[in-house]
């Protein structure tokens, strides 16, 4: 066994298919006999359905949940059953909409050109989509099965597995991804501390079936904030089904040592709607904590911490899973990277300097949307367009970012392909190079049937030629694609006429080379050579080695 996952969450599952497509082989166990029934984790970010859409998921989104949109957007009442209005409102209680007070839109985070919208779909309905595509791409995923001993090595791990028949099992593995979620053993055995705020608040949520579409009167929410004598929380909608949720603080149900009683429960929904006369059914009730704590590192040795396991934080924002995919999406390729022998181990060191400052300022964000004070985090509220999309990773595989120390989040929002940024999202036409149909430049980087590639994008021929000459001498897969116009690369991405980007798997710019840069083609083959060493070898990049030596094979 390559790699082992442990976890089947929305992360570990995320994990497994994203090697999976990479062509490495991967092994998730998760103790659970099934995938989650709550509906956790509903908010799907524009930029995780990117990573969706790449794993050929969109569609199947689209059929299990909403697609989230503007407030305005006529669909809104055309087709209820599948889009939610981007509209957080603070309301007395649900029977009132007519009182309602907009807190927020997220309109200009739906106004960022991307070739897919975000979502709102619960785990419950995520986590057997990502479970079924893992497996359809190749990933040995058992449910029922539990990490029960491991032991860390050099060169990879040993690990004890009961297994669904009560049997035990050793499995050993190059690497292993940690997605065992807050409550999970294996950060303090592989010697990663783990510290933090702690519990910031316990609260419950009562799950619920009502029908109120004669309360609302065609309004629509994203969330709403309703605050009245009986009841203080949150209340959303699951799905079109008559699914909702509501939310409160712990004590109102009693306190966590106490089984929420039904009755009360349904004291609470009745507050929440404003009247007694809505058919309310009791459906389910969990108590939660928002807590805070933040791995040392990301990574020790050949294990990775991915997820909740790595950064964990409240619910505030929707950032937690979105988050925790993302951080599968960053270390997967370059886990396939390493084993197929293109790229030296030392990238995978990467991983941390990428995912941990974006981990560590994500989980701030989240506190401060909670309510934890500012001044005691030393941080302030950013753009949420830049948290869910303009993070910029500063590593030795980004060459040519911006000098000295400085936070993930930039303090203005901003793709136009910076190194270290999310490649902009450009209209393909179609034809030879959009293929048919509406396409994006995002998904020219999903990787081929051989495997996860580099993409060169330029604006005329000389690139093409280039990257196949520097893939050949430095034997990786580069891709090289010329966009001409009315695809503005030159303008859009700042590298002008003749200049190009160099992006990596994950969609992110590893290196950007302006036409000023390109003298001669010899200087061209010279630069993006350097670049790619640099890239995928680290400190080897300038010691002559021939990348072929490192290969280290599957």
């Amino acid at each position: 066994m390559t790699v082992l996952v442990v976890g089947g969450g929305p992360t570990g599952l995320a994990t497994a298919l994203f090697l999976a497509r990479s062509g490495v082989a991967v092994r998730l166990v998760e103790r659970r006999p099934r995938t989650s029934t709550l509906p956790r984790a509903t908010h799907v970010t524009r930029r995780t359905m990117e990573l969706l859409r790449e794993a050929g998921l969109q569609e199947a989104m689209a059929g299990a949940g909403f697609e989230v949109v503007p407030g305005g957007d006529p669909r809104v009442f055309t087709e209820p059953d599948r889009v939610l209005p981007r509209t957080v409102v603070g309301v007395p209680s649900l029977s009132r909409p007519d009182a309602a007070e907009v807190l927020e839109t997220g309109e200009e985070e739906l106004a960022v050109p991307g070739p897919c919208p975000p979502f709102w779909c619960g785990q419950h309905r995520t986590e057997p989509l990502l479970r079924e595509a893992a497996v359809r791409a190749g990933a040995d995923v058992r449910f029922g099965e539990e990490l029960t001993g491991l032991s860390v090595h050099d060169d990879g791990v040993e690990a004890r597995v009961r297994r669904a028949d009560g049997r035990t099992e050793t499995v050993t593995a190059r690497y292993l991804v940690a997605a065992d979620g807050a409550h999970g053993w294996i950060p303090e055995a592989a010697g990663i501390a783990r510290d933090g705020l702690g519990t910031i608040a316990r609260r419950t949520s009562i799950l619920f079936r009502a029908d109120l579409t004669p309360l609302l009167k065609g309004r629509r929410f994203f969330m709403s904030m309703i605050e009245n004598p009986g009841f203080s929380g949150a209340v959303m909608q699951l799905d079109a089904d008559h699914r909702w949720a509501a939310a409160v603080e712990t004590e109102a149900v009693g306190g966590p040592d106490r089984e929420p009683g039904p009755e009360r429960c349904l004291e609470l929904v009745r507050a929440a709607l404003g009247t007694d006369a809505i058919p309310v059914e009791l459906t389910a009730t969990f108590h939660w904590q928002a807590r805070h704590r933040i791995a040392e590192r990301f990574s020790a040795g050949p294990v990775f911490l991915v997820g909740d396991a790595a950064h964990l934080h409240p619910p505030a924002g929707g950032y937690g899973s979105n988050a925790g995919i993302q951080d599968a999406h960053n270390l997967a390729w370059k886990i396939a990277a390493v084993l197929d022998g293109w790229a030296a181990p030392a990238l995978l060191d990467s991983y941390d300097a990428e995912r941990r400052p974006v981990g560590v300022a994500t989980a701030e964000q989240a506190l401060l949307l909670d309510g934890v004070p500012g001044e005691r985090l030393g941080a302030e509220v950013r753009d949420p367009r830049t948290i869910i999309m303009g993070y910029r990773y500063r590593s030795a595989a980004v060459i040519g970012g911006p000098a000295g120390p400085g936070g993930p989040f930039p303090g203005t929002f901003e793709l136009s392909g910076a190194p270290g940024t999310r490649l902009p999202h450009l209209p393909l036409p179609p034809g030879p190079a959009g293929g048919s149909g509406q396409m994006s430049t995002l998904d020219l980087c999903a990787p081929s049937a051989a495997g996860p590639h580099l993409l060169l994008l330029g604006s005329d021929d000389g690139w093409r030629r280039t990257a196949a000459e520097v893939a050949g001498k430095l034997a990786v897969p580069l891709v090289a694609r010329v966009l001409r116009p009315p695809v503005p690369l030159t303008t859009v991405c700042g590298t002008g006429p003749g200049g190009a980007l160099l992006v990596r798997p994950d969609g992110f710019v590893a290196w950007r080379c302006t036409a000023a840069a390109l003298p001669a083609a010899t200087r061209r083959h010279h630069l993006l050579a350097t670049a790619v060493r640099r890239m995928l070898h680290g400190d080897a990049a300038g010691t002559g080695i021939h990348p072929l030596t490192l290969r280290s094979g599957r």
